[in-house]
């Protein structure tokens, strides 16, 4: 099987000014809200548990609903059974796919749920534990894949995170996603681009498209006088400040 690979690209400085330079105004802009799912424990210091763990638990709610359950990194051997491979399923897709920051690569498995619009949000409002919000897929795979001895239990929501995300952005040559989060005294902005297999490809022939693609992403970003930001993911960043913030709530 070859995995998409999935380019992303942080951006430091200005926010409003780099949204301005990638003329995101031209395209419609589609608004969320983002919560993020923690046990909660009481007293609790360091780094926050399942992102520990390498599991990340997104719920977003606008338009469309939906809620994922991502192992990143991951390990081939850890997607056993029908973990294995990317399927469909009524309300439920699952999706394995590389992920590219920099010189960073890195394997991620999500199983994303599919809900009705304000559902989500009306579950955080009502403060209900969000491990009872997800569905059976959600928790076989959690079961099945994930280190053992990690507690999926006990899981209050972090946020919101106000999310504005445009679609087929022009970045030189290229159409690029660009997502805008706001949240805990951040304000981060991503690009991403995906690049999927064509039929015949070899998983070398995919690696060398996606490079050239980053290296093309990145030169059409610094000729728009744009800076490429190091370090942590957004969700490790965001994820890190709610967890602080609830802290000292």
């Amino acid at each position: 099987m070859i995995t998409p690979i999935e380019i992303k690209v942080n951006l430091d400085g200005d926010v409003a000014g780099a949204l301005h330079r990638l003329r995101c105004a031209d395209t419609a802009a589609v608004y969320r809200d983002i919560w993020f799912a923690e046990p909660l424990r009481p007293g609790s210091t360091g780094a926050p548990t399942l992102l520990s763990s390498r599991i990340v638990i997104r719920l977003r709610s606008g338009d469309e609903d939906d809620l994922t359950v991502k192992l990143r990194p991951c390990v081939r051997s850890q997607l056993t059974g029908r973990w294995a491979a990317p399927f469909t399923e009524p309300g439920v897709r699952y999706r394995i796919e590389s992920d590219w920051s920099g010189e960073r690569r890195m394997l991620s498995a999500s199983v994303i749920s599919l809900r009705s619009p304000g559902s989500l949000r009306d579950a955080v409002t009502q403060g209900v534990d969000v491990t009872d919000t997800l569905n059976s897929a959600q928790r076989q795979f959690l079961v099945s894949c994930t280190p053992p001895g990690v507690a999926v239990d006990n899981l209050r929501a972090m946020g919101p995170v106000a999310s504005a995300r445009w679609t087929g952005v022009s970045v030189g040559n290229l159409a690029a996603d660009v997502e805008r989060w706001t949240a805990a005294g951040l304000d981060l902005v991503e690009l991403t681009l995906k690049v999927v297999p064509r039929q015949g490809d070899s998983p070398v022939d995919l690696h060398l498209r996606a490079l050239d693609a980053q290296r093309a992403l990145e030169a059409a970003l610094g000729t728009l006088g744009l800076t490429i930001a190091t370090g942590d993911t957004k969700t490790e960043q965001v994820l890190t400040a709610l967890a602080a913030a609830r802290r000292l709530g």
